[in-house]
């Protein structure tokens, strides 16, 4: 199980991270690894998602938007924020049992992506 979920993590990386590549609208700042360089701390939890819903939270920005991509490379959730804050809560009551990659656009258009699991019993 867990060389699946490495393999499939591994594909869902490669995926996800070439069509950011290609489809970055202009004047948005690409983080290509977990751990950015401007100290944006992305904080996302539960994770695993267990109980539908999942608290974002981001250190020294705001959020405005959050995108949540499948291992093929679908967007599955899209929610831009009005008000933007740092700390956001999002339902995944429709969202299926999978691994997903969440990414987040700050009001100052940096982008940070992480991992999550959602596994609802």
């Amino acid at each position: 199980m867990r060389i699946f979920l490495l393999i499939t993590f591994i594909i869902v990386s490669v995926s996800v991270f070439s069509q950011n590549l290609q489809a970055n609208p202009p004047g948005l700042n690409t983080r290509f690894s977990e751990e950015s360089t401007l100290s944006l701390e992305l904080r996302v939890y539960p994770n695993p998602a267990t109980d539908g819903k999942v608290t974002v939270e981001i250190n020294s920005q705001e959020i405005s938007e959050i995108r949540l991509t499948n291992i093929t490379g679908k967007e599955v959730f899209l929610k831009k924020f009005q008000l933007a804050e740092n700390k956001k809560e999002i339902q995944l009551n429709d969202i299926p049992n999978g691994l997903y990659i969440i990414r987040i656009i700050t009001s100052g258009q940096n982008q940070v992506m992480k991992k999550l699991m959602v596994a609802k019993n």
